[in-house]
Parts: C-alpha cells; structure tokens; sequence
C-alpha cells in the first residue's frame, strides 16, 4: 500500500519550508528570509503513531510569476494536487491575508482538494485571534490552526490533525520500508556543476518534469529527489544543485547551502552519477566533485552528457574514453556513459551501470581467491626494502563492504608506499574483480603475534 502525500502550499515566505523542517525532525528544505528560495518539491516519509504518510515541501505561488521560472513552478504545483491526498495550506499570522491567498484559495477549492489550513507565525496569540481569524473563514476553509513552526508551537496539534484526517477518509498507510530487506533503495545522486544538464537527465530517468529546466545556472537549489521502482529495484535518485568553485560562492549565501545539500546528499548515497558536459569538457570542479565521492566510498559512474551536441559523435567515443582515462585517473574504474537528456540516449545503459556499481559495492571475495592473487603479485613485482628489511605480507582478507574494505597483514605495516598501495589495489581490479565503479579501501596491519610481541617489548 502506497503512503498517501500531502502537498504544503502557500504564497512565497510564509514559512513553508520551516513547517516541513519541523514536521519531518530535520532541516532538508532550505531555509532562508529571501522569497523563492525553494524552487524543486522535496520529499519526506513521516510516521505519526500509527499512520504513516509522504510530505511534499513546494516554492511559493506567486499570483503573476515575473519568469518563466516561476510560471513553470505554479503549473507544476496545480498540476500535482490531481494525484496528492491532502493539501496543507499555509497563510501568514502576521501580516494576514493577501490577494495571492485568495488566488491559491480559489484554485484548491476548484480542484476540490481536501485541505488543511494552517496560519504560520501566529506567536501573538492575541493578535491572531483579534486581527487574522475573523479573515481567514472567508477563504472557506474554516478557522485554520495557528502554529509557529519556528518556535515549535502547536506543530503537534497540527500532526494529530493531518493523521485523523487521513483515518476520515480513509487514506491512511501503516505499511512502512524494510531497509534491511531483498529490495533495499539504491541511492543515486546525480551531480556537477550548474548547467550540465543534471535536471535534464533527473527527469528523463524519470520520464516526467519532475525538476525545474532551466537554461539559466543554478535553477535547482535543494536536493530534490523520487522513488523509481524499475524491474525488481527501487532507485531512490537524488537531483542536486550545481556546485562551483568556493571562490565564487559567499558565505551566508543561498548557493552556500545548496553546495552543503549536496555533499549531503553524497553522503547518503550509494552511487554518484556525475554529469559533465560533453560540449566543455571535464573541469578542475568536476573533479573536486567525483573526488568528494570517491573519497567517502560512493560508488561512481561518469556521464557524458549533452552527447548529441557533440560534432561526428558516432566516432569520437574512444577519443573521449581517452580523455576520461587521463583527467579522472583516480576514478577510472567508473563506468562511462554517453547521455543526451532531451533525446533520452543512454538512459538504460545508466540504469544498467547503477546496478553493475552497487553489485560491486556490495561484493565479497574469497579470501583463497585474495592470497593467490597477492602470492602471484608479490613474486612478479617485489615489494620494496624498508629500513633494511623486505616489506613481508603474510596474508590477507576482506574485512568490509560497501565499499569493500581489505587488511593485509604485514611485517612493516606502516612503511608501505603509496605506489605499492595502488599496485595492491590494480592487484585485487586485474587478478580477481574489477569491482566496476566501486573504490576499494586497503587497511595495513601487523600479525596479531606481532602485535603482542610488541605489546610485551614496550612494557618491558
């Protein structure tokens, strides 16, 4: 049974995005005093006692949209209320209504939503009950429910009011995700920088305008993201912000708080798509992204996108290989796939590669298979003298998954090279498994007979 949705609405900055931040227990939606901050829907599970239920954090309605943008946000919102539950309206305690509630009004009640009507920033309570309520019975939805979701008051009368609403009509789910079973989510987040292309691809993996398009840098803000059940698997695929150079961002800035949106969104993720566009080429930027992953253990995948701009295609693809292989050398055990958002190219391969990255991330290896490997290596290439000794491995073994994780164990196991670290790992990538776009992680270890030797010596 699927958890119902409830869509929060609202003109711009009457605190939309701090209900949804308290509600869900933590700060997902990006909160800042400019108006339009949020531009993408962000997406929630919440469970209150015994019913369980998805929030829907949207950007504010403007009345008459100035742009493109906005006009595009509006329609999307009022297309959306055809397939969510309940609607939560948000109005301002503070400074009542205004001609742009009436317009959302209006709209709601021509849809025939079923809505909640909530009056954010009613701290005042005497002013609330004095100046806004006796307004607010004309936008015919009753009284509302005052709450301040900034200081955390009434937020539970609120939540008792969306679950027993629920229950009434029957839309309830107490049907929760077992993570730990057979059809775990696999967590893609797609990023790069502004203007790549990363919405684009967002929506055609999709196959619907679920992230804002634009042509202007930096349209996508939060990190937005969708449940798609594809086969037997459910990919949970995270849109990000475009991240710049840190030079370029202010601090303070509503780009700032993106740019830590996605580095958290990399960071609850199993697989990063990072798009690059084909038409530019790869960039200092593009590999301080992919670095972040790699070095927080995601698995990897390399997108070339924007492919079909790209003059005599059809012949250039071992040419950009190439090219990959030179400027994304520390993660060239990704896989590489060529992409064009608006004519869907590549779009299966990139779901091929997402389940081929995560069967790697989560493969264990026998630990015969790793001692031949590294017996053989070890005669073909000698590992070097360290303070006049031989470096000596006795065995090793795979201590850890996703990302796999192996101990060797050795007589100077702090006095491996870097080098021979790498040739360790191309060791396990050429012998065994490639373990296609996961990073391996080697730890170092003396012999637990050492390690007591030594243990003996310093109490001595």
């Amino acid at each position: 049974m699927q958890n119902p949705t409830i869509l929060i609405i609202g003109k711009p900055n009457v605190g939309k995005s701090t209900l949804f931040n308290r509600m869900i227990g933590e700060r997902k939606s990006i909160v800042h005093d400019m108006p339009g901050v949020t531009r993408d829907n962000i997406f929630a599970t919440i469970q209150w006692d015994d019913v369980s239920f998805t929030m829907v954090d949207t950007c504010g309605i403007f009345e008459q949209p100035e742009d493109n943008i906005e006009e595009r946000q509006k329609k999307i919102i009022f297309e959306s209320l055809k397939d969510v539950s309940l609607v939560i309206f948000v109005i301002d305690g503070k400074i009542g209504l205004t001609s742009e509630d009436y317009h959302i009004a209006d709209y709601l009640r021509k849809s025939n939503s079923k809505v909640i009507l909530v009056v954010n920033k009613a701290e005042n309570f005497e002013k609330y009950e004095l100046e806004v309520k006796p307004e607010i019975y004309s936008l015919g939805f009753g009284e509302g429910i005052p709450v301040s979701a900034e200081h955390n008051r009434n937020i539970f009368t609120l939540m008792d009011t969306i679950a027993n609403t629920l229950k009434t009509f029957g839309l309830d789910s107490v049907e929760s995700v077992d993570n730990e079973s057979g059809n775990k989510e696999i967590n893609v987040s797609i990023v790069g920088r502004p203007n790549v292309g990363k919405s684009s691809l967002f929506n055609s993996i999709l196959g619907s305008e679920r992230a804002i398009v634009s042509e202007i840098p930096g349209t996508t803000r939060d990190a937005i993201d969708h449940l798609v059940k594809i086969g037997d698997k459910t990919f949970r695929f995270i849109d990000t912000a475009g991240m710049r150079k840190k030079s370029t961002v202010h601090y303070g800035s509503i780009e700032m708080f993106s740019i830590s949106r996605t580095i958290k969104a990399v960071e609850k993720s199993d697989v990063v798509i990072l798009v690059v566009d084909s038409t530019e080429g790869i960039t200092h930027q593009d590999k301080s992204i992919i670095g972040i992953a790699e070095k927080r253990g995601k698995g990897t995948i390399i997108a070339f996108n924007k492919w079909d701009l790209v003059r005599h295609n059809h012949k250039r693809k071992e040419e950009f290989f190439k090219y990959f292989e030179k400027e994304l050398y520390f993660v060239n055990y990704s896989p590489l796939v060529f992409t064009s958002a608006p004519k869907r190219w590549g779009i299966q391969e990139l779901i091929t590669a997402i389940e081929d990255v995560e069967t790697s991330r989560n493969k264990k290896i026998p630990t015969s298979a790793l001692n031949a490997a590294l017996e053989k290596y070890t005669l073909v290439t000698p590992p070097p003298i360290k303070k006049g000794k031989r470096i000596k491995f006795y065995y090793a073994t795979q201590v850890g998954i996703r990302p796999p994780v192996f101990v060797f164990y050795s007589n100077l196991p702090y006095d491996i090279p870097k080098y021979y670290q790498q040739g360790l790992r191309n060791m396990i990538r050429n012998y065994i498994d490639p373990f296609t776009g996961s990073p391996i992680f080697l730890k170092f270890e003396a012999r637990k007979s050492q390690k007591t030797t030594n243990t003996k010596q310093k109490t001595l």
